[in-house]
């Protein structure tokens, strides 16, 4: 049976570790000096050796005749395959109560081979609250020849009191280098004919993991008979080309729009993943800044420049933060959606639209350097606003016996006190009756905000939810978090417009409320600890009432300019 290459080259002793010199040396001097921990924490990303030390180190502390913090190979406990004194378990699968009690009652029982039994528990932050209290005492106290190893991707999840009775390690990524000297030596002794960029390719998608490299090129040598080369790498991953990369950027110098939609049409037949693809060209774009702005530093962590020499003398430094500000906006939005092609070109269309407004502005400011048509353009932008400032306040106003829309009352006024006590009310009434099938139910139908961003009644309060995160729900509540309390102000100051557009969506009216992420942290950490009672209490006012004072005011702001504003 073929053994996949992440597990024939998995490291063997601690001389094999990749990439991971200060975890290595750490465990030799402890070996060396006696000085072996009862319970250690392995923390870092995933693919960086985490279970493969482990189990090294487990090999080793129980091997008869180590040699230079090796184990012989040769003893009992060297050479058994399903060895008892070492256990792994699976935390993701085994993190109740009940499991972590049936190994509470193992710990007792002496090592058959070795000096020591190890237990490896793998993914222990997926530990439940009620295992993780029943691990403590035994973790703090285990029996002289048990000892804890612990791993995580997630270290933030392990509760502190497990972290403290732990001497915890940590894994970092591994270096792009390293990567690529472990591939080429792979390569080498399993006759893969492969380019030598199509290996630093691999090694700079895997992001820092070395099972994730050895895995994709294994993938690689089953893509293709014939010499692997950057092109399949790309074709494997679902990455754009460096030639890609340059076309999109060339395009939105020259302001080609209908060249990127069709890029992104082609891009969408290939199955290629936007979400990468807008990362890409973040990445892209910040290698340009970084060669205008540190042209010393770029050369000495990149070969091929030549690109980026070109495409520098072209585009603005201001531009390209322009370009990396709304890609990165758009990525947060992307991974929260299932129509990622459709914000993919949103993105690109705001880019090309701004570069557009800006040009107008400059041939405003300069418009003796103009043709006739800039100057049409110019005259009737003027005229426009002419035609606004003349035009009666009656008509500006909307009549109050029309059918209201968001778009006409969507409003930017300061947060009043009774807004505050309404939110309090509002979190605490959801979290009183928290449903997370309910909320998962509801984050599915919220896709369809993603329909309204083409309607002009609903576009602004469709794009001001979709830069939230819905975070709870009741059955008559939900909570949406922002990155700032501004835009959670936001949210509060115009809640008669959003509730209006979510029932719409929903067909069901839901009392809305938002707060920002750092609030959000300390109120689900009272939650999930228990720490405060959430109950229910009827709402002493209506939204209407609150905002009724601010329908007639002359300085309303749609959401959309407040937001252009602050920008």
């Amino acid at each position: 049976m073929y053994q996949a290459l992440y597990r024939k080259y998995r490291p063997k002793t601690l001389d094999d570790v990749c990439g991971q010199d200060i975890i290595v040396k750490i465990i030799k001097n402890s070996i060396i000096n006696g000085q072996i921990n009862h319970a250690y924490l392995f923390a870092g990303p995933r693919g960086t050796g985490k279970t493969s030390v482990a189990k090294i180190f487990a090999k080793i502390i129980n091997c008869e005749n180590p040699k230079d913090c090796q184990p012989c190979g040769k003893c009992i406990s060297c050479t058994q395959e399903n060895n008892s004194d070492i256990i792994e378990i699976d935390a993701a699968s085994n993190n109740g109560v009940d499991e972590i009690r049936e190994l509470k009652n193992k710990v007792n029982l002496l090592p058959a081979y070795g000096k020591y039994k190890v237990y490896i528990i793998d993914e222990v932050h997926m530990l439940t609250q009620g295992a993780f209290n029943a691990l403590l005492k035994t973790l703090e106290e285990p029996p002289e020849h048990v000892i804890f190893i612990l791993a995580t991707t997630d270290p933030h999840k392990v509760i502190e009191t497990i972290l403290s009775r732990c001497q915890r390690l940590d894994f970092k990524k591994i270096s792009i280098n390293d990567i690529v000297k472990n591939l080429t030596k792979i390569a080498k002794k399993e006759k893969i004919d492969i380019n030598q960029d199509a290996i630093i390719e691999i090694a700079k998608q895997s992001d820092g993991g070395m099972r994730d490299s050895v895995g994709l090129l294994d993938q690689a040598r089953a893509y293709t008979e014939s010499k692997i080369t950057i092109k399949d790498i790309h074709d494997i991953t679902g990455t754009l080309t460096e030639e890609d990369l340059v076309d999109i950027l060339e395009s939105i110098i020259d302001e080609k729009l209908d060249i990127i939609l069709e890029k992104i049409d082609k891009f969408n037949d290939q199955g290629k993943n936007f979400i990468k693809l807008i990362e890409e060209m973040i990445n892209f774009s910040r290698n340009i800044i970084l060669f205008k702005e540190a042209p010393n530093y770029f050369k000495e962590k990149n070969e091929n420049i030549e690109i980026y020499e070109q495409l520098s003398k072209k585009i603005t430094i201001s531009k390209l933060f322009n370009i990396i500000e709304i890609l990165n906006k758009y990525s947060f939005e992307m991974k929260n959606t299932s129509n990622s092609k459709l914000l993919f070109e949103l993105a690109f269309i705001k880019i090309i639209s701004e570069k557009s407004n800006q040009n107008v502005e400059k041939l405003a400011e300069n418009p003796q350097k103009n043709n006739g048509k800039e100057k049409q353009i110019i005259s009737l932008s003027k005229e426009s606003e002419k035609n606004e400032k003349i035009q009666p306040k009656s008509e500006q106003k909307p009549n109050k016996n029309q059918e209201s829309t968001p778009k006409n009352h969507i409003k930017n006024i300061k947060e009043n006190e009774k807004i505050k006590e309404l939110k309090k009310i509002r979190i605490d009434n959801t979290l009183a009756y928290f449903n997370k099938q309910e909320m998962r139910s509801i984050i599915q139908k919220l896709e369809k905000l993603n329909d309204l961003l083409l309607n002009p009644d609903y576009s602004h309060a469709a794009s001001i939810l979709l830069d939230g995160t819905l975070k709870a729900a009741s059955d008559k509540y939900l909570i949406f978090i922002y990155k700032t309390d501004r835009l959670s102000n936001l949210f509060n100051e115009n809640l008669l417009v959003l509730e209006e557009t979510i029932a719409k969506i929903l067909n069901k009216k839901y009392n809305l409320i938002a707060t920002d992420i750092n609030e959000w942290e300390t109120i689900k950490n009272e939650f999930n600890k228990k720490l405060r009672s959430f109950v229910y209490k009827e709402e002493p006012y209506k939204l209407e009432d609150i905002f009724k004072n601010d329908e007639n005011t002359d300085n309303i702001q749609s959401m959309f300019e407040d937001i252009i504003e602050y920008n």
